[in-house]
């Protein structure tokens, strides 16, 4: 640890719900971090499991540990009730599910404090309990102005990396009064970081892998949701809400200025999302009548209509073929994953 250094506190924040079986392990992870100036929230979401005493029993033996019992309300409302209470300089986010590298955190608030940056990025491992991978960051390592930083997001402006919150150190005060949206259940995190982007002036980006995200946990919130995406009902509500965040994502660079500059990445993001749902449709667990009503609902609406005139017909076709490509090789490897 370096001398003179780390006097700031770290706020984590760890919505706890149905994480059982890994809350040990993701909890000693943070208490033995390098970096030992922490305030841990556990935001213990009225999970029907033994993770609420789990929880009681780390507060119990470590005081830098505070511990929130909400009823359920979703992950949304849990990291705005963390939010709420944190005093740290700084906040990180973390899975319950997941680990951190031991030195993760002291990694990153030396990478924020000597570049001066507002926003740091790292890379991370992918893992289950029969595969481990790499995932860099999609930009290389050093310093980027808010400016270049959303060009090169527009590279990959789909990429999971850009999305979550996990392998990111952010800033309390520019957070400021920003807040995860209470009725998204996916993509929540996305819309949080693209406001905090707004927000940013410099970002620094580690590609060094320090976070163990934890590729499938059956009894977790994104599982279940997945698995419920069978039902009609579900697949509807999955589609509007994935229009949604193409909305915020338009929004997001017609506010910064950028919009007229990447609208063909940002309407690829949209023609991404519409082959991803055509996918998962065809391949649910309905009836071929349902089936049929969904890819219906899907082709009328009004953003997937315009699409296909915005981008062209050759563009549009050969985007399409890639994309569906891309899609099924990741259900390839999230059933070999899975199994």
């Amino acid at each position: 640890m370096k001398e003179g250094k780390h006097t700031k506190k770290v706020s984590v924040i760890v919505p706890v719900y149905r994480a059982e079986r890994y809350l040990k392990m993701c909890l000693d992870s943070i208490v033995r971090q390098s970096y030992q100036n922490l305030e841990i929230i556990l935001i213990e979401d009225g999970s029907p499991d033994r993770c609420g005493k789990i929880c009681e029993e780390y507060a119990k033996k470590d005081s830098r540990v505070r511990v929130l019992h909400e009823r359920n309300q979703g992950v949304s409302m849990a990291r705005n009730a963390g939010l709420a209470i944190a005093s740290g300089t700084y906040v990180q986010f973390v899975d319950s599910d997941d680990r951190l590298a031991l030195h993760m955190i002291e990694k990153l608030v030396d990478a924020l404090e000597d570049s001066r940056a507002d926003l740091v990025i790292c890379g991370f491992y992918e893992e289950n309990t029969n595969f481990k991978r790499i995932s860099k960051t999609e930009t290389t390592s050093g310093m980027y102005g808010k400016k270049r930083f959303l060009k090169e997001i527009m590279k990959q402006p789909y990429s999971f990396q850009y999305g979550v919150l996990w392998n990111k150190l952010f800033k309390r005060e520019k957070i400021g009064e920003l807040q995860f949206l209470a009725d998204l259940d996916f993509g929540e995190d996305f819309i949080f970081n693209l406001y905090y982007l707004g927000g940013c002036n410099q970002i620094q980006v580690l590609e060094e892998p320090l976070y163990y995200y934890r590729r499938y946990n059956k009894d977790s919130l994104m599982y279940r949701q997945a698995k419920g995406k069978k039902e009609e009902k579900k697949y509807l509500q999955y589609m509007e809400k994935s229009l949604f965040l193409f909305t915020k994502y338009k929004q997001f660079y017609q506010e910064q200025g950028f919009y007229e500059r990447y609208a063909r990445q940002i309407e690829e993001y949209l023609l991404r999302v519409y082959v991803s749902e055509r996918i998962e449709i065809k391949s649910g667990q309905m009836t071929s009548e349902q089936k049929k009503r969904c890819l219906a609902l899907l082709k009328k609406r009004k953003e997937i209509k315009c699409l296909k005139k915005q981008m062209g017909i050759w563009a549009y076709g050969k985007k399409t073929i890639q994309f569906s490509v891309a899609k099924y090789k990741v259900k390839l490897r999230d059933i070999l994953a899975k199994n």
